[in-house]
């Protein structure tokens, strides 16, 4: 602005010069104000550009008063909630230093006393954290559990660490985050290569409560199980109970029943549970065929259930809807809600599965481009967390 106003000038200075060093009576002079050619005497000149002058230079000092009150008058309306929002980062971030290594063991162990953890933890605790006698950790049962313990052996490999359970005071227990707990029904046996690990690990940053593979026609089969029915959960998921069993495989005989890839994905799920402090740990679900899906009780029970497809409603106001009819629940704090955000598989849904979805789910959009499966199960939860929990 002071640059335009610095040249504007000068052009007519250089104007007004002409005017009163040339000769003839009358000169051809551009006002810069009306951009048009006038004619002008010399004295008419002088009063002309003496007059636009003091104007541009009033105009100037107005709008630069008018900046200095609009900026105090924002940042005294926004001194008070940015000095808020400093005070609670600083404090989170300083709770974070003094946070506790958290290690996952099995729910039994919390019934003793002294427990070891696994060869591969007791390496990460001794060499990489380097903890050593009489350190705390923080002990997690997957389910919500949490209690403090205190290193008080290592072995002369320093590859078995020996722990000391704290008082019982110091146990904790953290509810599933969250006003709806959200499961992601994918259609993901066709996912190739690193990018299924890398669903279910993002899946569990962005905290959902469990995956659930699921069989269609045109995604069939995950190992062993098929969308024939072989080895395929019949009934999908229990909304109670079967979620916890699929967190921690304890039976030999079960993990025998299992897939590799589903095995991979359980390690990838604790890992990351691990990496974002998790009290519950992510859950992998056995693949479910589509007919065993929505017929079961699991299905019929969900708060909400939403299909992605195209040309579907739009998410965000869903969502919103969602959470309004949450608020105004009188059981909003103690009541279990849970959610199904179906995805399906590349190829999409065939005609016969889409109309059964269309009839008994609400179908949403995540955009006009085409997504990849695991691309559109990460957004759509992203977008739900972010509005329902937040």
């Amino acid at each position: 602005v002071v640059a335009g106003l610095a040249l504007n000038s000068f052009t007519h200075y250089v104007y007004l010069a002409r005017c009163t060093s040339l000769a003839p009576q009358f000169y051809p002079i551009k006002s810069s104000s009306h951009f048009v050619t006038q004619r002008m005497t010399s004295s008419s000149a002088i009063r002309h550009f003496t007059l636009t002058f003091d104007r541009q230079m009033h105009s100037f000092r107005s709008m630069r008063i008018l900046q200095s009150r609009r900026s105090f008058v924002f940042s005294s309306l926004s001194s008070s909630d940015n000095g808020t929002t400093s005070e609670n980062v600083n404090a989170n971030r300083k709770a974070q230093t003094l946070r506790l290594q958290r290690f996952y063991v099995r729910p039994e162990t919390f019934e003793t006393s002294n427990f070891s953890l696994s060869k591969e933890d007791s390496r990460h605790a001794l060499k990489s954290l380097r903890l050593r006698v009489d350190d705390a950790i923080e002990v997690c049962d997957g389910q919500g559990r949490v209690k403090r313990a205190r290193l008080v052996d290592v072995d002369s490999r320093r590859t078995d660490a020996t722990f000391e359970m704290m008082s019982s005071k110091e146990e904790n227990f953290h509810p599933f985050p969250g006003r709806v707990k959200w499961d992601v029904v994918c259609a993901c046996a066709g996912i190739k290569g690193e990018r299924s690990s890398v669903l279910v690990e993002k899946l569990t940053e962005l905290n959902g409560r469990a995956l659930v593979p699921l069989l269609t026609s045109r995604s069939g089969k995950i190992g062993s199980a098929s969308a024939s029915g072989k080895n395929a959960s019949k009934g999908g998921s229990s909304s109670d109970n079967s979620i916890g069993r699929s967190k921690r495989r304890k039976d030999e005989e079960e993990e025998d029943e299992e897939t590799g890839k589903e095995l991979r994905w359980q390690r990838v799920a604790l890992a990351a549970s691990k990496q974002s402090l998790r009290a519950h740990v992510f859950g992998i679900e056995k693949p479910v065929n589509f007919n065993d899906f929505v017929s079961s009780t699991y299905f019929r029970e969900a708060t909400c259930r939403f299909v992605a497809a195209a040309g579907g409603a739009d998410f965000a106001e869903k969502l919103r809807g969602v959470k309004e009819d949450i608020l105004k629940d009188d059981d909003e704090i103690t009541k279990e809600r849970y959610g199904l955000i179906i995805i399906g598989p590349e190829g999409d849904f065939d005609d016969d599965e889409m109309k059964v979805l269309m009839d008994t789910c609400e179908t949403i959009s995540l955009g006009d481009l085409r997504l990849r499966t695991e691309t559109a199960a990460i957004a759509s939860l992203s977008i739900a967390q972010m509005i329902t929990n937040v």
